[in-house]
């Protein structure tokens, strides 16, 4: 995963510390760092509704990065 969108999605985490969102955003983050970390399928959906409803275009971009990283 590209270590610029791990940035930017920390910086949407840290401003947005008590959504939902930044919340599920963090704990997928963490686990991209682990090599035992297998997510399941609804956090796939789950970002994936993500994905399509966000309009910032540099954390979209952040988003399908993850998502390729995680779930391809």
């Amino acid at each position: 995963m590209n270590e610029y969108s791990r940035i930017v999605i920390e910086q949407y985490c840290g401003t947005h510390s008590k959504t939902k969102k930044s919340s599920f955003l963090q704990k997928l983050l963490k686990g991209s760092y682990s090599l035992d970390y297998e997510p399941g399928d609804w956090e796939a959906l789950q970002l994936s509704q993500y994905i399509e409803s966000e309009k910032d275009p540099e954390l979209r971009a952040a988003l399908e990065d993850l998502d390729e990283y995680l779930f391809r």
